[in-house]
């Protein structure tokens, strides 16, 4: 692998296997880590501290016209206590896991809702909003009836910002997820999958797909909020999803500023800790492009992430716009992207070479003059 270029960012941060075609197109890491950090502040009331969910049952009508049903017959004798209790039980401790204690979704049962035959599901969330108690920030809708093979399997959102001081209820900034009935047919048994809706509950928390095919297809086992179900594919009996980027862990306020390593322009070497750890340097960001940043950890094959085949380095450009992060894609391999970078490997990418040390430390230095 050593002095492989991969993949490289242009001025609009996307990879497109070309070296930055100027200086100028560089900018300091530290000042887009500080522009990350004013986009994601407003918003980490979202991940911080007990996060209240109602959750809700869709009933769709046998004959919906909606196309992600895909004219299924199946309805499930779903209840809000039921599924309550399902989601409680695995969904919360993932969390609590993921972000050291910092995190806690707690789930209650809401109520229902009955789509019209023309309704799309949106109609179901609009309802449980509605409903929702004024404590409640956020809603989990879960309809009764199976998507189609070639449909999405759910959708979330982080709602908008709070018309009063955060934090505020799902009345005023209209966070929800949603998911098809899938994951809760009889046939798993006590132990369904929830990694599906850990991967829509990220999105609650404002974080967005990363490595996405252009077909829009998840194509990483390396983060809950791209192929959440990696995990289970490789190993039937897993019902989590994987960790996440440490971008995410940043973003949500569950990895310090401090423990942040920002390369400086000459280069320099810094020693990594595993990005799911609670201390350490956890994560390294170089500069790149105007308005991506590079961002360097250590993915250790253990806990969440005991998945992967090896533990090892994982690369990846994210793309900050629009006050919002707005792609993550990976620097190296191919998908899945779990051939991480090991000790003595050296990988060329975005104006960097970075060689990965026995220790899994890293020294990066600029493949062009500064």
């Amino acid at each position: 692998m050593a002095g492989v270029a991969l993949a490289a960012c242009t001025d609009g941060g996307a990879p497109n296997g070309s070296p930055p075609s100027a200086v100028s197109t560089m900018v300091t890491a530290g000042a887009e880590l500080d522009g990350l950090l004013a986009i994601t502040e407003p918003g980490r009331w979202r991940s911080t501290g007990d996060d209240r969910f109602e959750v809700w049952i869709c009933h769709v009508t046998q004959d919906a016209t909606a196309a992600i049903y895909g004219a299924l017959p199946l309805r499930l004798a779903l209840t809000p206590e039921q599924v309550t209790s399902v989601v409680a039980e695995h969904v919360t401790p993932y969390f609590e896991t993921l972000s050291h204690g910092r995190y806690r979704p707690v789930f209650v049962a809401g109520g229902e809702a009955t789509l019209a035959v023309d309704d799309e599901p949106q109609a179901c969330i609009d309802e449980a909003i509605a409903g929702a108690a004024g404590d409640t920030r956020a809603v989990l809708v879960v309809a009764d009836a199976e998507h189609g093979a070639d449909q999405q399997g759910g959708f979330g959102s982080g709602g908008g910002s709070c018309t009063s001081a955060p934090p505020c209820a799902v009345a005023d900034s209209r966070r929800f997820a949603y998911v098809g009935a899938s994951d809760f047919h009889p046939d798993w048994g006590a132990a369904p999958p929830m990694d599906l809706v850990q991967h829509e509950i990220g999105h609650t928390i404002g974080w967005e797909h990363s490595a996405l095919g252009p077909a829009g297809e998840y194509l990483s086992a390396l983060d809950v909020m791209s192929n959440s179900a990696a995990p289970r594919q490789l190993e039937a009996e897993r019902r989590d999803a994987s960790g996440t980027l440490a971008v995410n862990l940043f973003t949500a306020g569950w990895l310090a500023a401090t423990d942040v390593w920002v390369a400086p322009a000459g280069g320099g070497s810094v020693q990594l800790a595993p990005s799911l750890d609670d201390a350490g340097t956890r994560l390294a960001v170089l500069p790149c492009c105007s308005g991506s940043l590079v961002t360097v950890e250590l993915l250790a094959a253990e806990g969440l992430n005991a998945h992967l085949p090896s533990s090892g380095i994982a690369v990846h450009v994210v793309a900050v716009g629009d006050a919002t992060v707005q792609r993550i894609d990976p620097l190296f391999g191919e998908p899945p992207f779990t051939s991480l970078l090991q000790p003595g490997d050296v990988l060329a990418t975005s104006g960097w070479v970075i060689t990965v040390g026995d220790d899994f430390s890293i020294t990066v230095t600029p493949d062009q003059p500064t």
